[in-house]
């Protein structure tokens, strides 16, 4: 190799082979070489350069720039412009003689080699450090057993899709995700099948997605996604059925048939928040109202899906209102046996519109569960119906028995039992006259609610299950918990007349009831026809528009009042021996 040097106005000129400047090109560590800005031939290189490249001196010599750079990148190296600067740390992609590639970071400076317009390039190879570099990263912004994205990562992806969506004028909505029962995969099949089951549920949620969205593991049995661009909050509520429909499709993992489900909440941006954390916690709070409801589904965040975020405000204003005042109403709607006497009520919520009517319990109850309201609500409700119920106990013999309805999340507060039991003392209630009712679909989450159960039925209070039928319950689950009765779901007396309707589902209802000792009540019983099948088949109790529809309580202190006078007794009379009025007998046409 020539000793050639550069002196100090660029230019190569001969030196002797222990001068400084041939030192620090033949000695350096680091490949430095030359090449023609015209031609592009490869004029010089050193040692370092020769064994980064793996060439031998004289193949390199007879190569050009086109050899060694990719074609993607031949443009942005040879076009470099001139003038003696240099440019650092320019990180290339080169070619070695074995055609495998490394990453370069090029440092260049123009000089005069031989009477030539050429280039001095230092080409360090920083191949390794790019990938460790990679590999930090990826650990950083990646969850470490499905490779998803990470809490850290899914932030950036927020703030992109929320940056997009305002520039653009669309919506982006994010999906909150909680796998049900992934603590019972784990201790049943061990955490090896545990850790393969996410993997799987990783997978099966970025394959339903597209490339602009993101699905992101937050830790634990928690997904979330951001859909990066939707055309209407309906849209959202299909992707999350989509979703839904997928987790619930069986897999065999480790031999083992397991069948996944998960909670899904949903909010969009912008109809449930103006900036992507609060539509974020709305997604999260959606999730854990599906979550309380029992599993297995998704939920819109807000009220409908069409709810803009300054109506959710107002509500929650007017919730704070009525509970600060203490205007919670409650209508009851009385249940009867089939020889037509009283059995009980139940309790219904009403909350008063700002205008004229009540806002649907549909409505303000979801938020209430959003918002956390659902715990003074149901403070309220108890305490509420233990003064109505001490009203009525002064009138009749035999205290009155009185169905509330009340969601998981109640059940999973240490202190819900305790507040019952004050309320109960306050009014001198016996607590065998409150009987409260959860829906079938509650039973799915077993252990968060049956330590509150047991507690309260030592207490003696009653449990009942409502809308029996739904699909949902394990009778494993119904025997293991303190339930008095179950309630056949409405849907199942309408039909129960039609020629293939539901009689064999009813009938078996009852069947099942009866033989784990608990009574059977009918809701929704609206015709003759269905009162005189379900006392066919042994129904316990009814309830619906053919006895009473729901009433105020002054209402119904008028029916017990109008019973206790035609009944002219010596002393107070049996609620339970009270017969509904003949008033309230409507005609077979009577529909809802």
């Amino acid at each position: 190799m020539r000793s050639d040097v550069p002196n100090s106005r660029g230019e190569l000129t001969p030196e002797s082979p222990l001068s400084e400047a041939s030192i620090l090109f033949n000695g350096n560590p680091l490949a430095i070489w030359i090449y023609d800005v015209n031609s592009l031939e490869l004029l010089d290189a050193n040692e370092s350069a020769l064994s980064q490249y793996g060439y031998a001196r004289e193949d390199f010599l007879q190569l050009t720039l086109t050899d060694i750079v990719l074609p993607e990148q031949q443009a942005r190296e040879s076009e470099q412009p001139r003038g003696g600067h240099h440019y650092a740390n320019i990180v290339h992609s080169h070619l070695k003689s074995d055609g495998t590639h490394i990453e370069v970071a090029i440092r260049s400076n123009d000089v005069v080699y031989r009477g030539r317009q050429c280039k001095l390039v230092i080409a360090e190879d920083v191949t390794e450090r790019r990938n460790i570099d990679a590999e930090l990263l990826q650990m950083a912004q990646h969850d470490a057993l499905t490779g998803l994205p990470n809490r850290a990562l899914l932030s950036d992806r927020m703030t992109q899709a929320l940056t997009s969506a305002q520039r653009l004028k669309h919506k982006t909505a994010v999906v909150s995700i909680d796998l049900d029962n992934f603590k019972k995969i784990n201790d049943w099949y061990g955490h090896a099948i545990g850790d393969a089951y996410l993997k799987h549920v990783a997978g099966l949620l970025t394959s339903r997605l597209r490339g602009m969205d993101t699905v992101a593991r937050m830790g634990g049995d928690e997904f979330a996604i951001v859909l990066g661009e939707i055309g209407t909050v309906e849209s959202a509520g299909l992707v999350g059925k989509m979703l839904l429909k997928a987790l619930n499709k069986p897999t065999i993992i480790g031999g083992y048939t397991i069948q996944p489900r998960g909670s899904l909440g949903i909010a969009v941006y912008p109809d449930h928040g103006a900036d992507m954390d609060e539509v974020w916690r709305c997604a999260d709070a959606a999730m854990y109202r599906a979550k309380r409801a029992g599993g297995n589904r998704y939920i819109v965040a807000g009220l409908d899906p069409c709810t803009p975020a300054d109506d959710i405000a107002a509500l929650d204003m007017h919730l704070r209102d009525i509970l600060d005042k203490e205007r919670l109403l409650l209508h009851y709607q009385l249940q009867y046996s089939p020889n037509d006497k009283l059995r009980g009520m139940e309790a219904f919520l009403r909350l008063p519109d700002t205008g004229h009517g009540y806002i649907s319990p549909d409505r303000f109850l979801a938020r209430a569960e959003d918002n956390g309201m659902i715990y003074p609500i149901g403070r309220c409700v108890v305490e509420e119906v233990c003064r109505q119920l001490d009203q009525w106990n002064k009138v009749t013999v035999s205290p009155i028995r009185v169905a509330v309805n009340i969601s998981p999340s109640q059940l999973m507060r240490k202190e819900f039992a305790s507040e019952v039991a004050a309320s109960l003392s306050k009014w001198g209630i016996d607590p065998a006259c409150l009987e409260m009712e959860i829906t079938e679909s509650a039973l799915l989450n077993f252990d968060e609610i049956s330590v509150g159960m047991r507690k309260l039925y030592a207490m003696g209070i009653r449990f009942a299950v409502d809308d029996f039928g739904t699909g949902y319950s394990s009778l494993q689950h119904l025997h293991r918990l303190p339930i008095s009765t179950v309630k056949i779901d409405r849907s199942f007396v309408q039909r129960l007349c039609d020629s293939s309707g539901s009689y064999p589902i009813v009938k078996a209802i009852i069947a099942v009831g009866h033989s784990m000792k608990m009574e059977v009540i009918a809701a929704g019983v609206e015709h003759e026809e269905q009162r005189l099948i379900l006392e066919r088949l042994g129904c316990d109790g009814m309830q619906g528009y053919l006895f009473a529809k729901p009433a105020c309580p002054e209402e119904i202190t008028r029916i017990i009042g109008a019973a206790h006078k035609d009944a002219q007794p010596t002393h107070r009379i049996d609620p339970h021996s009270i017969r509904r009025p003949i008033s309230t007998l409507p005609s077979r046409s009577l529909t809802a």
